[in-house]
């Protein structure tokens, strides 16, 4: 095989593997990055695609070389590309390991290498990342600044991401409703809601609705959208929050029972708080609810 049909045949082979890593069929996709890495002849090839692969491999939550390689990958700095896509798998990371801090560090080296690179789609979803982790980090203004900033480049670039600025409209909004700016956070994730197709983002956005219709003194909306948040509910996190706003809006508008009800399902995702439930009902928590908790 000649070198340029070698080339092509390893592009094509990192290319299928990507598509399958972003559908999180990481089994396929490794599969395919080994093959290519297997045919990879030059040194800045096997660069991307160990990047590439340790992608994939944070994806499916496992370890190995060459998630190990990525510190080293920035420390060359061989070209921003290579430098971008190795601090966004970090931020990945360790967003997804709880180290909020690191997580924002690889965040912030993303977005500048993003600029250096001069892909501002990349620079969009370094953003939206960052902002994630700043929110998880409980810095919901920073966070905010984030989305709006990837905002306002997609609108320069008149980009039609309308995924990308559904999910932008989402995050900003559950920003604003955490830092008090409950309407304009509410018009935000309203404004996009018909365009959410995944179940998890729709609970996401039904359960910050709850949370925002609440605050409003709206019980029931609140309830209304609590109920629809609950139901699209596929993580721990989406149920324990649509329970607990659930119960609060129940309790707040006069239906004991039912708040009783939500209280005792929150109550048993923490059974070393034997009064959790008493607790609830004699103190208003939502001030220290991180809705990405």
């Amino acid at each position: 095989m000649s070198e340029q049909l070698l080339s092509n045949r390893v592009e094509e082979l990192r290319q299928a593997a990507i598509a399958k890593d972003r559908v999180e069929q990481f089994d396929e996709a490794l599969a395919l990055f080994d093959e290519a890495l297997s045919l990879a002849a030059d040194e800045e090839t096997r660069e991307l695609i160990t990047i590439n692969k340790a992608h994939a491999m944070i994806g499916a939550q496992r370890g190995g070389p060459e998630v190990q390689a990525l510190p080293m990958v920035l420390m060359r700095r061989r070209n921003p590309r290579h430098t971008f896509l190795a601090a966004y798998a970090l931020l990945y990371k360790h967003r997804l390991s709880g180290e909020m801090k690191r997580s924002i560090f690889y965040g912030q080296l993303a977005v500048t290498a993003a600029k250096e690179t001069e892909r501002a789609l990349w620079e969009v979803a370094a953003l939206n990342e960052l902002g994630i982790a700043y929110e998880v980090d409980s810095n919901f203004e920073q966070a905010g600044e984030c989305y709006q900033q990837a905002l306002a480049l997609l609108e320069v670039l008149d980009e039609q991401e309308r995924s990308t600025r559904t999910v932008l409209h989402q995050n900003l909004g559950c920003a604003k409703l955490q830092i008090g700016e409950t309407r304009e956070g509410i018009r935000m994730i309203e404004s996009v809601l018909e365009s959410i197709e995944i179940p998890s983002s729709l609970s996401d956005s039904y359960i910050d609705l709850c949370y925002g219709y609440l605050d409003l003194e709206d019980y029931e909306k609140a309830r209304h959208f609590g109920e629809k948040g609950l139901h699209y509910a596929g993580e721990p996190r989406q149920v324990r929050n649509a329970h607990y706003l659930l119960g609060e809006a129940c309790y707040k508008a006069g239906d004991l029972e039912a708040a009783e009800a939500h209280f005792d399902d929150l109550a048993r995702y923490y059974p070393e708080f034997r009064n959790l439930k008493s607790l609830l009902f004699a103190i208003d928590l939502r001030s220290m609810l991180n809705l990405k908790l």
